[in-house]
């Protein structure tokens, strides 16, 4: 529809800390990954003999290993990932409920890696935030941390029922809830990466309004509201 030879563009190299050009040679990969689950202490019930899982559900422990195979159908990676994760949501009786996903990984052998290979993380630089709400970044960039070392994430989201709005009664009949979390990365070059956070929950009880603020080594970098979809949906949308 338009052709203008006057236009140009820039190369698709996104910045990283860990590398000074982020571009890549045509090549093959061949990769393979395989996970493994575990709720060791998820309790079940049974009703007209269908089995359903009981209200308080088990932490979730996972271990993921990825492997980039070399010289099979041409590969040209080779390179060895191992990652723990741990996941709970914790009713704190009526107070509220905290919600915590914990990862950290390590790369046991980076012999033949492009940066497509690298660990990234759920960055987001958009005013809008779609992914889940105690798994993701605020203000992070997709790929400045972006590693082939060893890595610690942390998100900790906790729902008041009471905390300063919803002390209104009204507000709480509205659907409203209130939030904080903490978002933490630990890379060689993040820096103690740390967002903090506040969140309006159930805004026409579909909406979340949420203001971050980004810190590296306790030092303040930048802030920034986010809006997303009610905690409430994305709870529903995951148990389904």
């Amino acid at each position: 529809f338009n052709d203008n030879s006057k236009t140009r563009f820039t190369p698709n190299e996104p910045v990283n800390a860990e590398l000074p050009a982020t571009g890549f040679a045509q090549h093959t990969a061949f990769i393979g990954s395989i996970g493994i689950e575990a709720r060791p202490w998820q309790k079940y019930r049974i009703s007209n003999g269908h089995k359903y899982r009981a209200d308080r559900p088990s932490p979730t422990f996972t271990l993921d290993y990825k492997k980039g195979f070399s010289q099979i159908f041409g590969s040209d990676v080779d390179y060895d990932l191992l990652e723990i994760g741990f996941k709970e949501s914790l009713r704190t009786g009526i107070i509220g409920r905290l919600d915590l996903n914990l990862k950290v990984g390590k790369f046991l052998n980076t012999r033949s890696m492009y940066f497509m290979d690298y660990k990234h993380f759920a960055g987001n630089q958009t005013p809008f935030i779609t992914s889940d709400p105690a798994g993701s970044f605020r203000l992070l960039p997709y790929y400045t941390f972006s590693t082939r070392n060893q890595y610690f994430s942390a998100n900790v989201h906790y729902h008041f029922r009471k905390f300063l709005i919803t002390r209104i009664p009204k507000a709480r009949m509205l659907g409203l809830s209130e939030n904080f979390f903490m978002n933490y990365l630990a890379t060689p070059y993040s820096n103690n990466y740390t967002e903090l956070g506040y969140g309006l929950n159930g805004i026409l009880r579909l909406f979340r309004l949420e203001f971050a603020t980004a810190f590296q080594n306790g030092t303040y970098i930048n802030n920034g509201f986010r809006i997303g979809i009610s905690t409430n949906m994305v709870v529903r949308f995951s148990d389904n």
